[in-house]
Order: structure tokens, then C-alpha cells, then sequence
């Protein structure tokens, strides 16, 4: 993943309910709001507040495709709006992201179309005058992915699905309203903290030492506590203090001076999800712990085993449910919060998997440099079952679902 603090983004934290009251005071002009199509409650409650007769559209809560952009660019152009409140979880948050930032110069569709077949990385160019985008106001109602803040999205394209970067797509403001994170099953509120705790584990791993380690140490150890309490126990309050990890795993210094491509697992665990249909997070929780044991066997194309032992000692200090051996106790956190990591594919499709990847994220390419095709099949083949025929592949893409 990119850490990038070059794009200043007001976060503001607020009690259950809260946001229908105070969300007016950081639009302006023309307001419109895109929510994922299972909070109509929620969206209904931001219509009866501040943004009385605010039109509004519902989406489905899938990976982000040109035809979605289409749709929210369409709203956008009809309503003539000068601010979009984006309502659900990263998926949603993304469209509203890439679709204030592709209203604002339409050139940018075709630079995507140009570029997408040469990496699965995007470096958006300059909006050339910035002051067209729309004001993006952004609501999360999952735990994770830190779409509200962070500077990148993904979206799905023609020839597989893109991590696109520019600082003009984190929010201008990003709202936590603990009444959001209601509806999210426990077992995804704890997925998403294995996300946060990925994302800054993951990129210190692959990074070499820097000044702010303690700070990220200290990150880890916070998400740990929280996940811990929500494995016994299940409030509002924690609730609302996993998702200020999550946009902390952005906003704070955990990840300041640090490779920007450290988190190599992400790259594989993306063309995994996309090429079977899984959920980002069921590919990533089945590949940590092949992963991590490559590093642990000193492989450093993965990672640095020194920075890996460390980090796991560090942050599992007083852990006693947790293995000392950094994969085995991986294994353990994702069994203990209950993560999915179940990811059948075919060797036909393990063979494509490790293809995409370095195709996409490898050769010159900083993020997988170093590594073969041979090497992302070994941990593919230790991450997923292969009880499917060549040629199968483990479920339709058109059944993804939200990451």
C-alpha cells in the first residue's frame, strides 16, 4: 500500500446520531449523497438532519467498476452538485473518491484506459485546477480500510483491478459516527482491524529502521488490546475506537519514512481476490502466514526476518494465547478473531494469480522487485486448497463483494 500525509483531511469523531446534526457545517453549495444501498436507515436519518431534500443515490456495496464511476459521475453532472457525502464502506467510499476526481478533469479516464495495462499501480497526474472537484464529505460504516482518509482507491478495469493514487482522493473530511459502525457484524469489525494491523505490520517489515518505530509498535499494540476486548465483549465504544486505529493507520506516524511498497503481501493477496472472487481480506488472511513463514526462513524478497521477530516480540509482549513464532502466532490472531481464510483455486488459477502479480506489481517495479513467479506459486499453493480441477476457477468474478 502508499502512506501518503501530503493531503490535509479534517477527521472528526462523534457520538451515535450525531452526524445528521452536524455534517451541514462541512458542506457547501449543492449537497448530494451516495450511500451503500444497505444503510437506507442511516441514509434516511442524514436526510431528516442537515441535508433535508438532498438527492441521493444507492449502490451496491461491490469492488468499484467503470460503470460505477459512470453512475456517480451521471448523478454528480445532474444535480449539478458542489458536495458529495459518500455513505458506506471502502468500496463506496472509493467510487465517491475516483468520481469527484474524474468529474473535475474527464481526462483522467483516459489516462487510466492508457496506463492500466502497464501496472496494477496508477500515479494519478495533477488535477489542473483543482477548485472544480467537488467537496467530498466521507462516512464509513466498516472498520479497515481507511478509505476516508487515505490518498489511493482501487478500481476495477478491463484488465484487472488498479490501485489508483493521488493526493487530491483522500476526503476533505472524514466523520466517524460510532451509530455507523452499528450494523457491521463483530466478525468484520475484527477483520478490519486485522486489515489496519496488516497495513502497518505488513509496510515495517518490508521498510528498514526508522525514528518512528516506536510509534508503530505502539499502534500495534493498541489494535491488539482492542481486538482483544471485542473478541469477549462487543460495545459501541470499541467499535468506534477500531475504526479511529483504522484511520490512525493513515493519518498518524506509524507509517512516516517507511518503503511505500513495503506491504508486499497486499500486492498478491489483491490479484488473488480479484482472479477467484474472495473478499481482499479472506486472500490476505490466507496468505500472512505462508508469507511470514518465507521471511522467517530469511527469504528477504519478502521482508526483513530481523524487523518481522522483532516487531512480533514487541507488539505481543504479555499475548500468551499468541505463538511466539511470528507466522504461528499469525495463524493464531486470525483463528482467535474469527477471519475467513478459506481460498480454493485451481492450479490453473495459481498459476495465473502469481502471473498477475508480477506482471502487474513486479520486474522493475518496486513493489514486488525481487521476487519470481515461482516464488509467489510456492506461497499461493501454501495459502490456498486446491481441490478444483484446471481450468475451474473458484468462484465467478461477477460474484465479488465488497473489500
Amino acid at each position: 500500500m502508499i502512506a501518503d500525509r501530503t493531503w490535509k483531511t479534517r477527521c472528526v469523531i462523534l457520538g451515535a446520531g450525531m452526524t445528521p446534526k452536524y455534517v451541514g457545517s462541512l458542506t457547501r453549495g449543492r449537497v448530494g449523497i451516495v450511500a451503500d444501498a444497505s444503510l437506507t436507515e442511516h441514509r434516511n436519518r442524514l436526510r431528516e438532519g442537515d441535508l433535508r431534500g438532498a438527492p441521493a443515490l444507492d449502490l451496491k456495496a461491490t469492488p468499484v467498476s467503470i460503470q460505477t464511476l459512470r453512475d456517480v459521475i451521471e448523478f454528480i453532472q445532474v444535480h449539478r452538485l458542489d458536495t458529495i457525502v459518500g455513505l458506506g464502506g471502502g468500496s463506496i467510499l472509493d467510487a465517491v473518491k475516483l468520481a469527484a476526481m474524474f468529474s473535475a478533469d474527464p481526462s483522467l479516464a483516459i489516462f487510466v484506459e492508457r496506463h492500466a495495462k502497464r501496472s496494477g499501480l496508477l500515479v494519478l497526474p495533477p488535477i489542473p485546477f483543482s477548485n472544480k472537484r467537488l467537496k467530498t464529505i466521507l462516512l464509513p460504516s466498516t472498520v479497515g480500510t481507511g478509505a476516508e482518509v487515505s490518498a489511493v482507491a482501487c478500481l476495477d478495469t478491463a484488465v484487472g483491478r488498479r490501485l489508483l493514487a493521488s493526493p487530491h482522493l483522500a476526503g476533505d473530511a472524514a466523520v466517524l459516527d460510532a451509530g455507523h459502525l452499528t450494523t457491521l457484524p463483530r466478525t468484520l469489525v475484527l477483520e478490519g482491524l486485522l486489515e489496519a494491523f496488516l497495513r502497518v505490520a505488513g509496510t515495517m517489515i518490508g521498510s528498514s529502521a526508522s525514528m518512528f518505530d516506536d510509534d508503530g509498535h505502539h499502534l500495534l499494540r493498541r489494535i491488539l488490546h482492542v481486538g482483544e476486548q471485542l473478541t469477549s465483549r462487543d460495545t459501541p465504544d470499541l467499535r468506534l475506537a477500531a475504526a479511529r486505529l483504522s484511520m490512525e493507520t493513515h493519518t498518524g506516524w506509524s507509517l512516516m519514512g517507511r518503503n511505500p511498497y513495503g506491504a508486499r503481501h497486499w500486492y498478491v493477496a489483491n490479484e488473488l481476490a480479484y482472479l477467484t472472487g474472495t473478499r481482499k481480506m479472506t486472500a490476505t488472511a490466507a496468505l500472512i502466514p505462508p508469507v511470514w513463514a518465507e521471511i522467517g526462513k530469511g527469504n528477504a524478497a519478502w521482508g526483513s526476518e530481523q524487523r518481522l521477530n522483532r516487531l512480533w516480540a514487541e507488539v505481543t509482549q504479555g499475548a500468551t494465547r499468541l505463538n511466539p513464532n511470528p507466522a504461528r502466532g499469525m495463524a493464531d490472531l486470525i483463528q482467535q478473531w474469527d477471519v475467513p481464510r478459506v481460498v480454493p483455486a485451481s492450479k490453473e488459477t495459481i498459476r495465473d494469480t502469481a502471473a498477475a502479480a508480477i506482471r502487474n506489481w513486479g520486474g522493475v517495479l518496486p513493489m514486488l522487485r525481487g521476487l519470481d513467479v515461482f516464488q509467489v506459486q510456492h506461497v499461493l499453493r501454501a495459502a490456498t486448497i486446491q481441490d478444483l480441477p484446471d481450468g475451474s476457477p473458484a468462484i465467478s468474478k461477477r460474484e465479488e463483494v465488497s473489500t
